[in-house]
């Protein structure tokens, strides 16, 4: 109810909700969920031992089984055979009959600390190697590469 100074208190107008106008909302609802955190691939990357996470928005996720509980006892082998849904909701890892709902997995992934995530992202782009890295690397070793750290005299000490 709103306050009308006139009149007191009155209920708000309402446009009329036709079969028309619910059948456009729950369509639009249903595409709406149908876009949220669903798998467009995943695998398991057996040199990081990271469950890898493709989103269709083209976001890319990874976690260590640890981190997932359902995955926390698996072995290399039985991660080998995950894969994501052909809808695309859920991660199947058919050894162990498991299907693990995307959305939860992404919420608990992103709900983590933004540390523990620049963390984690930092580790996975350290390992990925490239040309340019290569270039960069041996400049830098040209040059003296990195500096030396400097010891601790007996001034500093006391």
């Amino acid at each position: 109810m709103v306050k009308d100074n006139e009149a007191g208190w009155v209920l708000p107008q309402r446009k009329q909700i036709t079969k028309d106008v619910l059948d456009r909302a729950i369509e639009a609802e249903a595409e709406a969920a149908s876009r949220e955190h669903q798998a467009q691939e995943a695998w398991f990357d057996r040199q990081h031992g990271t469950v890898m996470l493709k989103l269709t928005d083209g976001r890319v996720f990874g976690a260590e089984p640890g981190f997932i509980p359902s995955l926390h006892n698996a072995s290399p082998k039985q991660l080998s055979g995950l894969r994501a849904s052909d809808n695309g909701v859920y991660l199947v890892v058919e050894g162990l009959d498991l299907h693990i709902s995307v959305d939860g997995l992404v919420t608990r992934i992103m709900e983590e600390s933004p540390l523990a995530i620049k963390q984690s992202g930092a580790r996975l782009a350290g390992l990925i190697t490239s040309p340019a890295k290569a270039t960069a690397s041996a400049r830098n070793g040209r040059l003296g590469g990195r500096p030396k750290s400097k010891s601790k005299t007996a001034a500093q000490h006391g």
